[in-house]
């Protein structure tokens, strides 16, 4: 009984959770055109392309050189205010700094995902296991953010068979044409494994061997740190090498493929290796709504052979808000 309270429990608080983010309003801009033209619409992203979601017209792309401005929520000034005073040449170099650093904490703007899979199985043996991932994602003139966190959770009347949480934040910046340098910063932890604390910083180069509107690839090479503590080590630090590649396939107006792969390791202890793997097909079956599929590997040589590999399939409903 106490199982199925448990279960229960978990199930009622993500669907309420993901209630109250089905009820979040979209933040709407006001883009004037240097044409004179006007349109409002929810902002998608900004770069070198302004992305906005127009009621009527859908999905508008603009380019940055034909917008005179872009207005957000209370940013409108009445008549009656008084004038600006001007800024000293000080003021004017670092403000663009902190329009970005405000653009980007700010989240109101960025692409948001909440996807969420369940597993009830009662018989012979109780089991119950789910998945959730969170995605935020923003393209801010020559900077590309994005943050994913992912939990994993599963048990039965015999004891856990997964408890695994992931979060990683990636901060890509354009160069020049097609050149990139990123940070990638990672933590992790895995009951299953043994595994309190895992946490990784990545700096690196990459180049982009296709950029169209519907296919993307990357690849590039850094230098990473490591830190973790398991159950033989209070705490060990690693350094290793990374090359990792990534793709973006858009198939449609509804149906997206994406695929991730990373290796990495450390120059002194090659065989010690790790490697990551992860592809995933997403078909929006509304504007707010898509289901998924995703596959996962995750292969660890430094740690002993019953706990290196790690694979998954998830399925799972989405919501994008």
């Amino acid at each position: 009984m106490n199982f199925w309270m448990r279960s229960y429990v978990r199930v009622a608080i993500v669907f309420f959770a993901c209630l109250s983010m089905q009820w979040m309003e979209a933040v709407e801009v006001r883009i004037s055109l240097r044409n004179g033209d006007v349109l409002r619409g929810k902002l998608i992203s900004e770069g070198d392309i302004v992305l906005i979601e127009h009621a009527i017209l859908g999905d508008v792309e603009i380019p940055k050189s034909s917008v005179r401005s872009i207005i957000r929520p209370n940013e409108n000034r009445n008549e009656g205010d008084p004038p600006e005073e001007p800024e000293n040449e000080e003021t004017q170099a670092s403000k663009p700094w902190i329009k970005d650093f405000l653009r980007v904490i700010s989240f109101e703007n960025w692409s948001r995902q909440f996807e969420f899979g369940m597993n009830l199985q009662s018989g012979r043996r109780d089991k119950f296991d789910y998945n959730a991932r969170f995605n935020v994602r923003r393209r801010i003139e020559k900077n590309d953010f994005r943050f994913e966190a992912r939990r994993y959770f599963g048990e039965s009347d015999q004891g856990k068979t997964s408890d695994r949480l992931y979060s990683n934040f990636r901060w890509r910046r354009d160069l020049s044409p097609g050149v990139f340098y990123q940070t990638d910063t990672l933590y992790s932890s895995d009951a299953i494994k043994e595994i309190d604390v895992n946490l990784e910083q990545t700096l690196g180069l990459g180049y982009r061997l296709l950029n169209q509107k519907t296919l993307k690839v990357s690849t590039g090479a850094g230098l990473s740190g490591r830190y973790r503590e398991d159950n033989v080590d209070n705490g060990n630090t690693n350094y290793l090498l990374d090359v990792f590649q990534d793709l973006d396939y858009r198939l449609g107006s509804r149906l997206r493929f994406t695929q991730e792969f990373r290796i990495a390791l450390p120059p002194d202890e090659r065989s010690e290796y790790e490697y990551e793997f992860q592809a995933g097909m997403v078909s929006k079956v509304t504007d707010s709504l898509h289901l998924s599929i995703r596959y996962q590997l995750e292969y660890d040589r430094s740690l002993p052979e019953d706990r290196r590999e790690d694979q998954r399939i998830v399925s799972s409903v989405g919501i994008d808000f």
